[in-house]
């Protein structure tokens, strides 16, 4: 019966999250052209992020490293399922495009119900499953590395949804380099406000630890730095860079940047909301007495 339960939240997670991604053209269309290299890039980056959710919180505790690789093999399988099902009812996934086309679309659609079905092992998990009490895992128990990695999976899904759109493009080539430089600046001060100064649910007033990745600076410039990876390798992906200089593949970096460090915010927002230390840093009983 737990197990019903656990693959039922990880179906509903995915779909919850993966749902504007199963119903945009450009992802469709992306994913029947794109290079079978380049598409398992994408997956095994959706993997890692699978791997890296179930190592913070995951279905099961006290697993060995091959028992959380087994079950992050089978939440991504399930996920595959579940994206492969929904263009299905979509209607696209007609047999007479050709199995490459197929396999390129349900590839593609994989990575943002994986990472739904990512938050549904930890944000999602009901609060008596979890160690920490609340919606996610222990802010002291993930630690600076996995607070990266949930920026990098933020930055992931909401750059995805860009990555594709010609849009992108566009704001690089007509940019000057002063916005450029405004585009990081903004970027990098939204970043440090909304998890370190709006007092969100999840937020970091008084955050804890002495490392160099610990402070709202070093978190902040850190994540940032991921958000512009994560945008490299999807416009690698999608063929953005292909035959472009320098200088438009940094403007194309720098602007799908913006997006992708919002959902680096996002992402640590929500790994924090179950934490007794995140959102100012007080007791798990004074936060639940705190509004939202």
């Amino acid at each position: 019966m737990e197990s019903a339960r656990d693959h039922l939240r990880l179906i509903a997670g995915g779909l919850l999250v993966g749902l504007p991604l199963l119903w945009t053209m450009e992802v469709w269309d992306d994913g029947a052209v794109l290079p079978a290299g380049k598409l398992l890039v994408l997956l095994a980056i959706a993997f890692a992020v699978v791997v890296g959710f179930n190592a913070l919180a995951g279905f099961r505790r006290e697993r060995s490293w091959r028992e959380l690789l087994v079950d992050s093999v089978q939440a991504l399988g399930l996920s595959v399922i579940v994206a492969a099902g929904a263009l299905a009812v979509l209607g696209r996934l007609d047999p007479t495009l050709g199995l490459p086309t197929l396999i390129g679309r349900i590839a593609i659609e994989t990575i943002p119900v994986a990472f739904g079905a990512s938050l549904a092992a930890t944000v999602m998990a009901a609060p008596d499953e979890n160690e920490s009490g609340g919606l996610g895992p222990d802010a002291a128990t993930v630690g600076s590395l996995g607070r990266l990695l949930v920026a990098g999976a933020g930055a992931l899904y909401f750059a995805l949804n860009i990555a594709p759109t010609d849009e992108v493009r566009i704001l690089a080539a007509e940019a000057t380099e002063i916005q450029l430089l405004v585009a990081v600046l903004v970027s990098l001060a939204t970043s440090l406000a909304i998890v370190f100064h709006a007092e969100f649910r999840g937020g970091r007033s008084d955050p804890s630890g002495d490392g160099p990745l610990d402070g709202p600076i070093g978190e902040t410039i850190a994540a940032y730095a991921v958000s512009l990876i994560i945008s490299l390798v999807l416009l690698w992906s999608f063929g953005s860079t292909d035959g472009t200089g320098p200088r438009t593949v940094l403007a194309q970096v720098v602007m799908l940047g913006i997006v992708a460090s919002f959902g680096a915010a996002a992402g640590r927002l929500l790994v924090g909301s179950g934490s007794a230390g995140a959102g100012g840093g007080g007791s798990s009983g004074q936060r639940e007495g705190t509004p939202a």
